[in-house]
């Protein structure tokens, strides 16, 4: 579903007289994307590679250009977007590779093993790997190749819901719920909306049936 049916589907679901208008589209952006993340972040506990679906993709016909810091001696890339942080290493950037994936590859890794590679560690010698240290704004390697440096790189990004383009598709996870609620169902709860039960669609309806 791209991005704008996904507002369509929430705006129709909201009370048809708004004369507050307090369900601005921003306003109405912003419980989506909290209920994203949070799916987002009910998929890793279950999968972490199950992620990279979810990824939006960079670098791919142009190359993300990897730079160097004079004043800390460090390359990094510019992260292409915002990003959607997780609880592991390698946070919103689910994977990093070269334009053309060869046997140089990346792997995440934190600060403490980054100062391992940098101290002169073995490990910086027995491995042919570039090692990635992703912070808020960009994404710092360790062991860079000046072949890749010149090449750049590509990026499979967590990104928010704010990032994506109205005509772009935004992928929903299949997120199971012990209470029931869907993907509107949350939304709507945020932006303080109670569905009627007969307007879910999970066939429910048993006890207004009873009622009626």
């Amino acid at each position: 579903m791209i991005k704008s049916e996904i507002r369509s589907l929430i705006k129709n679901e909201l009370p048809k007289l708004d004369k507050s208008n307090k369900y601005h589209p921003r306003f109405i952006d912003a419980a989506i994307e909290k209920v994203l993340n949070g799916m987002y972040n009910d998929v890793f506990k279950r999968n972490p590679l199950e992620l990279q679906r979810f990824t939006k993709q960079y670098g791919y016909t142009t190359a993300l250009p990897v730079l160097y810091e004079d004043s800390t001696g460090l390359y990094y890339v510019t992260h292409p977007a915002a990003i959607v942080p997780f609880p592991d290493k390698a946070s919103g950037i689910r994977r990093i590779s070269t334009m053309i994936q060869g046997g140089m590859t990346f792997y995440p890794i934190d600060a403490r093993e980054a100062d391992l590679v940098r101290s002169g560690s073995s490990v910086a010698s027995v491995t042919a790997k570039i090692g990635y240290v992703v912070t808020r704004s960009r994404s710092e390697f360790y062991k860079m190749t000046g072949t890749i440096r010149a090449a750049g790189v590509r990026m499979d990004v967590i990104v928010p819901f704010s990032v994506y383009a109205d005509t772009e598709v935004v992928l929903i996870p299949e997120v199971s719920d012990e209470q029931g609620e869907t993907f509107v169902d949350k939304v709507l709860k945020i932006l303080g909306v109670i569905r009627e039960v007969d307007q879910k669609d999970n066939n429910a309806d048993e006890i207004r049936k009873q009622n009626g």
